[in-house]
């Protein structure tokens, strides 16, 4: 299999994590930054390896072998990103580029060894769910933080891996299990001011849509 098949492979599955069953061609052009066309022949050839079923006019969906590919794919990745920044301390915002570098060249050997040398883990530092030696993953249903009140204690249990909202929340000092108190949320554009430790911070409504979490029972 290619690397690029690869990909393929993962961004259908991170699709089908998000319940998107079916992924329209346009959507892995824009990913991808192909053409439509390249993509289309692209999911013809995976298509007589047996990994994705082509619906024309409709889009793409994995089939069982391509789930259990996309599940590996998954699961190596996330594996990685752990390593990088608990053994060689990087930050959340600098790890998913090294990590798809690496997910690539991961035997099944070293993907057990890692996975064991962590100690098993459960959850990557972003908060999403590792799927266990056996492909089994667990996803787990989270409030938006932008669907928060007045006064609700949110708890971040996962955020999106997007560069920038990350370095921000990172310079914020919020984090995978950082306790927010909503203060006020703004009625024109829904901007959310919360404290963290006593510090003031201001998430934009866009923003609160990509973290995760929980509310705390008052």
């Amino acid at each position: 299999m290619t690397t690029q098949e690869e990909d393929y492979i993962k961004y259908l599955y991170s699709r089908l994590e998000q319940d998107e069953l079916i992924v329209k061609i346009t959507k892995i052009a824009d990913e991808f930054n192909y053409t439509k066309q390249s993509v289309i022949e692209m999911i013809k050839k995976m298509e007589t390896r047996g990994y994705v079923k082509y619906i024309p006019y409709k889009g793409v969906t994995l089939t069982d072998e391509g789930k259990k590919i996309g599940t590996r794919m998954i699961r190596v990745h996330r594996l990685w990103e752990i390593f990088l920044v608990n053994e060689l301390g990087m930050k959340w915002d600098e790890i998913d580029d090294e990590a798809h570098l690496l997910e690539h060249a991961t035997s099944d050997l070293l993907e057990t060894k890692l996975y064991e040398y962590l100690g098993k883990p459960e959850f990557c530092p972003h908060g999403s769910p590792i799927p266990n030696e056996y492909g089994e993953i667990t996803h787990l249903k989270y409030s938006n933080l932008d669907l928060v009140k007045i006064k609700d204690v949110f708890i971040v249990k996962k955020v999106k891996d997007e560069p920038s909202l990350l370095k921000y929340l990172e310079k914020s000092g919020i984090k995978i299990g950082t306790n927010m108190l909503v203060q006020s949320v703004l009625e024109h554009d829904g901007m959310i001011i919360a404290t963290v430790d006593g510090r003031e911070i201001f998430i934009s409504k866009e923003s609160a849509k990509l973290i995760y979490g929980i509310i705390a029972k008052k």
